[in-house]
């Protein structure tokens, strides 16, 4: 009985453990962005055309956490998820498939 209740309790510690990691991660987005007004960001025609040289398939844009989201693919057909900045169109954020 001793053991279930530690089981318990250590896989309830884990998963909100695992709770606060996932808010810092969307924390650190948001400072890397930060709050910046939609009037001030670059339109998504800009943001294409500055990441165009990366040579990505992009296949969506979206607005995540105060930054402007790209999902695409690599010249490899590798799927990439890329966080921009939405005011300097700076990367901030990558995810590759591996």
């Amino acid at each position: 009985m001793k053991s279930i209740t530690l089981a318990a309790a250590a896989i309830a510690s884990i998963t909100v453990m695992g709770g606060f990691a996932s808010a810092a991660h969307a924390d650190d987005d948001r400072r890397r962005c930060g709050n910046v007004p939609i009037a001030d960001w670059m339109s998504e025609a800009d943001l294409r055309n500055r990441i165009a040289p990366l040579g990505l398939e992009i296949r969506d844009i979206d607005i995540d956490d105060g930054c402007y989201e790209v999902e695409a693919r690599n010249k490899d057909g590798r799927k990439m998820e890329i966080k921009f900045h939405p005011q300097s169109g700076e990367q901030v954020w990558i995810d590759g498939d591996n």
